[in-house]
């Protein structure tokens, strides 16, 4: 590749508009730069702490900002009326989305994570927003409320993911999407109980994970981990049902066997977090004399250090 052209500003425009087309996402772009741009190692000290220094003040600034409207809210102005609520909301929406937007992040990293802290911020504010205007103006129930504000997020973060395709716009738009998919069944199914949204849940991580698998979703690391916390989640609510218990096991076993497949460490701690949570609960369902609970836990660590040595030595031999 062109050194010429990598230390220009074209490279910068060129990584920022293939991280945002897909082709990359932000971690590779942020390794390109560090392996490619020799002028960044040629700026001064203080001018390569400067885009740092920016970022720690744009975090403290947002936190205090909202930090202020909650304490006027709450404590200066107690009886505040809904308008007010209202447009400290919108207010604080517009403009940490509108931070976020005038952030240059051409070739600096740290611009391009204070742009995605704004933004989800923003995101955040607007979900309270929503969530405020759908219970106190619209007088909504409170799945109802819940299901607006999902949404609203849902559909604002995908916005901004489009544009990014950086993690914490990824991991905001997940969560809105799984609290959305969780109301929805619970209020297309009030007698379900627990199982019925968390099965939505564990569907939904499902397909997310199938799609970050097939690139459709990055960054690809951020989908597995999204898809992982979903589906132990969706697999933890089932618990209550016959089924659930089988259900959360396989999602373990699928976890521990995708991470290895995968190479992603995320999913195989995912995977031991989900032994320690679905072992237990299981062995006390269909093992309840007081012997068998612990003896079974025993068996399954025995199984996963001795597969972890197996693959650990594997591994050291193929190389």
């Amino acid at each position: 590749m062109n050194r010429e052209f990598l230390a220009g500003a074209d490279f910068h425009k060129h990584l920022d508009r293939w991280t945002a087309d897909g082709l990359i996402d932000a971690a590779q772009a942020a390794r390109i730069e560090a392996a490619e741009a020799p002028a960044a190692s040629q700026a001064p000290a203080a001018a390569s702490r400067a885009p740092l220094v920016a970022e720690a003040l744009g975090y403290a600034g947002g936190v205090l900002a909202i930090a202020a409207g909650i304490f006027m809210v709450r404590g200066l102005w107690p009886a505040l009326p809904t308008g007010g609520e209202l447009a400290f909301a919108a207010v604080a929406s517009v403009a940490l989305g509108a931070a976020g937007a005038v952030v240059r992040t051409t070739g600096v990293p740290a611009f391009r994570r204070l742009r995605s802290v704004l933004w989800l911020m923003s995101t955040v504010s607007l979900a309270v927003f929503t969530g405020t205007l759908a219970d106190q103006v619209w007088k909504f129930s409170a799945a109802s409320t819940t299901l607006v504000a999902a949404a609203a997020a849902t559909a604002y973060g995908t916005a901004l993911w489009l544009r990014t395709r950086a993690a914490l716009q990824h991991l905001a738009v997940f969560a809105s999407a799984a609290i959305l998919m969780g109301t929805a069944v619970a209020r297309l199914g009030p007698g379900l109980g627990a199982w019925g949204p968390g099965l939505g849940i564990w569907g939904l991580s499902a397909l997310w994970g199938a799609a970050a698998i097939r690139g459709h979703l990055p960054p690809g690391t951020t989908g597995y981990f999204a898809a992982g916390i979903g589906l132990l989640a969706g697999a933890q609510l089932t618990m209550q049902v016959a089924a659930g218990p089988v259900l959360a096991i396989a999602t373990v076993a699928g976890l521990l066997a995708g991470g290895v497949l995968l190479r992603q460490a995320w999913l195989v701690a995912l995977g031991a977090a989900g032994v320690l949570l679905v072992v237990p609960q299981s062995a006390n369902r269909y093992l309840p004399t007081s012997t068998a609970v612990p003896l079974a836990i025993f068996v399954v660590g025995v199984v996963l250090l001795g597969s972890a040595v197996w693959l650990a030595r594997r591994r050291a031999g193929s190389r």
